[in-house]
């Protein structure tokens, strides 16, 4: 009987235990803003193909920045993993970690991290440069029209770091 409690209470105690805490995770990111990164754009449920031969890309972009709200605090990360990965100095399972266990929006992840926030928008907006620029050089934009793009896609990077789940 002894045997039979003690083991019981061994497998409560490791239910009860945490994958990790927040303080086991550590970034090696400087949380400067990074401007030569190019976010993938193509994976996962993203309406981007990859190529701005048309404006309803760069429409696309702007959607895939706010992301996909039916999947939760992350938004689907797939389009932007390599971005968020290099920014916050950490993996996927770390961030996921800290998003689903821990309840944190992206700026959450940066608080927890010491990272600020606003450099994170700017570096997934920074990411998103070379498909605008490539909207120019395929006639699709004009010059004059990037800075109302990027200007979009940080306004919805910033309601996506920022976003709280409502």
């Amino acid at each position: 009987m002894k045997i039979l409690n003690t083991i019981a209470a061994i497998c409560l105690f490791c239910l009860l235990i945490p994958y990790k805490s927040t303080s086991e995770i550590s970034s090696f990111s400087t949380g400067e803003i990074l401007t030569k990164i190019t976010a993938h754009g193509t994976r996962g449920s993203a309406p981007f193909d990859g190529k701005v031969d048309h404006r309803s890309d760069l429409e696309d972009l702007v959607q895939m920045a706010w992301g996909d709200g039916s999947l939760g605090l992350h938004r689907g990360h797939a389009p932007i993993i390599n971005v968020l990965e290099a920014f916050l100095g950490i993996n996927h399972d770390e961030m996921q970690i800290l998003m689903e266990e821990f309840e944190l929006n992206l700026a959450g992840v940066c608080k927890t991290l010491n990272l600020d926030a606003e450099n994170l928008v700017a570096t997934l907006t920074a990411s998103f440069t070379p498909f605008i620029e490539a909207g120019v050089s395929n006639g699709v934009i004009t010059p004059d029209e990037v800075d109302t793009w990027t200007e979009r896609i940080h306004d919805e990077f910033y309601n996506r770091v920022h976003w709280n789940g409502h």
